[in-house]
């Protein structure tokens, strides 16, 4: 047994503090000679000093005992200090918590949002004065979250539909999740208050949902904002419309400007465009009959036909001149020939629409020009605008009047041409080489004709052989070869209206200019005289037809178209003085001048030839010299008359240097 106690006391020596030093080896060793004493095989002397160690061992044993009932003492002292003071610091804790959460309370109750918590079995827990002012209820904790969009009347905002209860922040917050909505109405009566909400989970520190809450505020301050914003800029988005509509984007694209904020008076830049200009024919005259709304109305119709076609092909319209367009086209030329094409077939559309409510059918002539032009704004400080300056927007101009001349509705010069991809695509014709108003340098121009009608193409193609012929004798002033050409081109195509320009030139000039041998008719009963003179006249260059009766010869005056009638006075049945006056009223004879020859010297009968449109008066017997001057003079007093109407006339030759040659032409044309 005392074997056994000793090495258990050994044993727990190993978790013994360190008080002893060799107390263990004392202790063994005496274990070991108590089994030698056992056996009585264990020297006596040896047994003595392990007992007065073990004695010893004893001793310190006791002190330990002592010892270990003295800081047990002090333990339990030390525990309860330690105990009270837990118990001060547990209160002083408690009374924190107290004021933290009074101070919380506080501070949620302060604030100008609603806080509204619910428990995790989704039961209310607290929701501060700002949440139920919101709300309009009391804090009801009896109500489940199921129930909250019914008893609290919130609903989906512009609808009737109560809130979803599974979308409510607060309940997507007990599943976790942080959201976020601002799609709420809260309806207290006839008032409504919506709101933005904040759901958020709370935690505890095994990662649990305990809590779920929701912030919230009223938004009515913000939606009338954001309402007022929303038209502000809608207003900002009609105004930038409405500022496009006078300064076009691309136009500000073209002097590299963003915004109309940026433009500055004196912006340019220098582009190669094709110029357009298109306006009404005699729009003067169809607007003298409409009352101003009537002509504002009648314009802004006409241009809302036109002005999609332009944007379509990707041209700007630069201004609108009255019933006028000009338009740019920054990129090809077959835009603007195209636009040109796809205006003119609009019109059609356009002139039947017209027809159909009883008015009038519109024609307008477009022309194209390109060159480089100078963009940019011009104007002052307070009325400035966007335009174009250069010699091509002129010729352009010009060009579109000329149409007008030509009776063709679209003309392009050779600039226009020369940059079209592919001329043959188009139906075109060389019409006129100009020079314009204010120009010295010719420019070549050509007719389109792709808008007319599919027989009238057919028949300019047809005849374009002839055209070309009859313009080049035009341009060398060989004009009867001209016009019998032209002729030939109306003969087949009736409604080529530049050939009938061509041929009316021809015809007008040709009676402005006198020919080589002049046509005299001679009207006398007097054989003798009659021969006489007509021999007279034909040594002297003239082609004389004759006869002896006025009442027949009406239809010869008809067929030769005499430049002189020399005409005598007394005749069997129809006399001088009624066959003049006759001859006055035919719209296309009355021009000739007749002179009379007669044995009559009775300043009456003088008086009565004048009064019926003789121009001269010559008594018998005459001397056919004084004959032969008195009809050079009349003939050139009829060539300067003539040569006054080309000016006032509706003769319009381009070619300046070719209309200096004709009337060159006219003027060595008198007889000497």
């Amino acid at each position: 047994m005392l074997i056994r106690y000793l090495r258990l006391s050994l044993t727990n020596m190993k978790q013994k503090p360190p008080l002893f030093h060799n107390e263990e080896q004392i202790l063994i060793k005496g274990t070991e000679l108590l089994e030698q004493f056992s056996t009585e095989s264990c020297p006596w002397t040896e047994y003595q000093e392990l007992l007065k160690a073990y004695q010893k061992l004893l001793k310190q044993t006791k002190i330990l005992v002592r010892m270990s009932d003295k800081q047990q003492n002090q333990l339990t002292t030390l525990t309860k200090n330690l105990q009270s003071s837990n118990l001060e610091l547990q209160q002083k804790a408690e009374e924190v918590v107290r004021t933290s959460e009074k101070k919380l309370a506080q501070f949620l109750e302060a604030i100008p949002v609603g806080v509204f918590v619910i428990e995790n079995n989704g039961y209310p827990y607290y929701a501060n004065k700002k949440a139920l002012d919101i709300l309009g209820k009391s804090l009801l904790k009896t109500v489940d979250f199921v129930n909250f969009p019914e008893v609290y009347q919130a609903y989906k905002a512009g609808t009737e539909e109560l809130y979803p209860v599974q979308d409510q922040p607060i309940v997507q917050a007990l599943q976790g999740k942080f959201v976020s909505v601002d799609d709420i109405e809260i309806r207290q009566g006839d008032k409504t208050i919506p709101i933005e909400v904040w759901g958020t989970p709370i935690f505890n520190e095994c990662g649990e949902i305990i809590y779920a809450i929701a912030v919230f505020q009223d938004i009515r301050d913000r939606k009338q904002a954001e309402q007022e914003k929303a038209r502000f800029i809608e207003k900002l988005a009609k105004l930038n419309q409405a500022y496009q509509r006078f300064v076009p984007n691309n136009f500000l694209d073209l002097l590299d400007k963003k915004s109309i904020l940026e433009i500055q008076l004196g912006d340019q830049v220098e582009k190669e465009m094709i110029v357009l200009f298109s306006d009404i024919r005699d729009f003067t005259a169809l607007s003298e009959n409409m009352s101003p709304q009537d002509n504002f109305e009648f314009i802004n119709a006409y241009l809302g036909q036109m002005e999609p076609i332009i944007h379509d092909h990707r041209g700007i319209i630069d201004k609108y001149i009255g019933d006028a367009i000009m338009a740019l086209f920054p990129s090809q030329a077959n835009d603007a020939l195209n636009c040109s094409i796809a205006m003119l077939n609009q019109l059609k559309r356009y002139n039947i629409l017209l027809r159909s409510k009883g008015l009038g059918s519109l024609q307008i002539g477009v022309g194209l020009n390109t060159g480089p032009l100078m963009l940019g704004t011009v104007g002052g400080q307070n009325r400035m605008e966007g335009t174009v300056i250069a010699d091509a927007v002129n010729l352009a101009s010009r060009i579109g009047e000329l149409t007008k001349s030509y009776n063709t509705p679209l003309l392009i010069t050779e600039y226009t041409y020369q940059n079209l991809t592919n001329p043959s695509q188009y139906k075109l014709r060389f019409i006129d080489k100009v020079t314009v108003k204010g120009k010295r340098k010719s420019v070549t121009i050509y007719e389109v004709f792709d808008a007319d009608n599919s027989q009238v193409i057919e028949l300019k193609l047809a005849t374009m052989k002839e055209f070309d012929e009859g313009f080049k004798y035009f341009q060398d002033r060989q004009f009867e070869e001209a016009i019998q050409l032209f002729s030939q081109v109306l003969a087949v195509n009736p409604e080529d209206r530049v050939a009938m320009v061509y041929f009316e030139h021809c015809e007008k000039i040709l009676k402005m200019t006198m020919p080589k041998t002049p046509r005299i008719l001679i009207v006398d009963d007097q054989l003798n005289n009659l021969k006489a003179l007509a021999f007279f006249l034909i040594k002297h260059q003239f082609q004389v037809f004759t006869s002896n009766n006025a009442q027949t010869v009406l239809k010869t005056v008809q067929e030769i178209n005499p430049h002189l009638i020399l005409l005598d006075v007394m005749m069997p049945g129809m006399d001088g003085f009624e066959f003049c006056q006759l001859l006055k009223r035919i719209p296309e004879l009355c021009t000739i001048p007749v002179i009379f020859m007669s044995a009559l010297t009775e300043m009456r009968d003088k008086i009565r030839a004048f009064g019926v449109g003789a121009v001269d008066y010559i008594t018998k017997p005459f001397q056919q010299e004084e004959v032969l001057v008195r009809i050079k003079t009349h003939l050139n007093i009829r060539l300067l008359q003539q040569h006054q109407e080309i000016k006032e006339s509706d003769l319009k030759i381009n070619n300046l240097a070719l209309k200096e040659q004709i009337q060159e032409s006219i003027r060595e044309s008198f007889l000497r």
